[in-house]
């Protein structure tokens, strides 16, 4: 049964970037069962156990944040010099609910714990055991009202509007007269099954699309797509990617997270790689991420000085058909993505920073009283 409440749109309170803001009550973190726990682990000296909860959770997770598996984000983690801590909450025989990287951060002049992402994600949602949404943010709101160290409330970054975690946080702080506020906005675009976008728009579109390719082929040779899924594959096109972000001038602050990526998610079968030529010659390439039927954006670059011949653009129309193909009822275009309506992404995500009251009840009054005069 689902720990959080059905709920299918966000209420007033998330639509309006305010919770309630009320007296400090006393709760208990999942309808009266105390068994759940949350620790703040140091994220860079996680003993084996805990990489053996955090991968058995990565292999049971919900779909939502597959940038929060274990093998995405240690390496990550392993690479920063950020002082993180990874917040969990584990049940009785301590297996792991949930999980969020968090570090000791700054919102102006405020302390502040701070979710901390992937470099390459696009979004923020805690990595959760499907249903454990609601009980995860009881139990880690819990441990922080008794311990909240030097900070004066908690930022989560990048939280979906439509995503799970994002309703059931919204819908417990609701309940508890908790603070909780919305920042500015960001919309990401997407393709949703079930929205489809203009189809006049689309026909004129694949008609242009049709004309580039023709152009492309013309000027450089025969346009085809490779899907690179052999396991000798991977490799190859890692060096052949990582050369054309460096003709485009793109310069990859840490590049070896991106290997770590594409060559664990490519064992796994998570990441789909793909290249699009003109010829010999490789005009455009793209890597995404897939669990639980959605894909995810994670890096694409094409040859710029072909830009005439949008070879970025023809290569994510035939993904999107490939999406199509496998069944993918959720595709995220990724963080890069330009965020104005386009064809080949016709659906929106809102995504949005969250700030939650946490303490006593003066901390979170005062936490409440600043960040109602804050710009966030």
């Amino acid at each position: 049964m689902s720990l959080i409440d059905p709920i299918s749109v966000p209420s007033e309170g998330l639509r309006n970037g305010r919770g309630a803001a009320g007296a400090h009550h006393d709760f208990t973190p999942l309808a009266g069962d105390g068994r759940l726990r949350a620790d703040l682990l140091d994220a860079g000296q996680l003993a084996v156990p805990d990489h053996r909860h955090w991968a058995e959770l990565s292999g049971n997770a919900a779909p939502g944040n597959i940038f929060a598996a274990d093998w995405l984000m240690a390496p990550a983690l392993a690479l920063t010099r950020d002082h993180l801590r990874l917040a969990t909450v584990c049940d009785a025989a301590g297996a792991w609910l949930g999980a969020l990287p968090l570090r000791l951060g700054r919102l102006g002049a405020l302390p502040v714990l701070r979710s901390w992402q992937n470099p390459a994600a696009g979004i923020g949602t805690p990595l959760l055991r499907p249903g454990g949404e609601r009980a995860f943010w009881a139990a880690l709101l819990a441990r922080l009202d008794r311990r909240p160290g030097f900070a004066a409330g908690l930022i989560v970054q990048d939280l979906p509007l439509d995503d799970p975690a994002t309703l059931a946080l919204d819908s417990l702080c609701a309940e508890q007269g908790r603070f909780l506020q919305a920042g500015k906005r960001i919309i990401r675009r997407a393709r949703i099954a079930g929205q489809p976008g203009d189809p006049r728009a689309a026909a004129v579109f694949e008609k242009r699309f049709a004309a580039l390719e023709a152009r492309l082929a013309a000027h450089a040779g025969p346009v085809r797509l490779a899907l690179h899924s052999r396991a000798g594959d991977c490799e190859p096109w890692l060096a052949a990617f990582l050369a054309l972000e460096r003709g485009a001038g793109i310069v990859r602050p840490a590049p070896e997270l991106l290997r770590a990526a594409i060559r664990e998610g490519h064992r796994r079968g998570a990441v789909r790689l793909v290249s699009l030529s003109a010829g010999e010659t490789i005009v455009a390439m793209s890597g995404w991420l897939v669990a639980e039927g959605r894909g995810y954006g994670l890096a694409s670059a094409y040859d710029t000085r072909l830009a005439a011949y949008a070879p970025h653009r023809l290569l994510v129309r035939r993904v999107t058909e490939l999406a199509a193909l496998e069944g993918l009822t959720r595709f995220d275009a990724g963080a890069g993505c330009d965020p104005a309506a386009d064809i080949l992404w016709p659906a929106a995500r809102d995504v949005a920073p969250f700030a939650i009251a946490i303490g006593g009840p003066v901390r979170r009054a005062l936490f409440a009283r600043a960040m109602r005069a804050a710009a966030f």
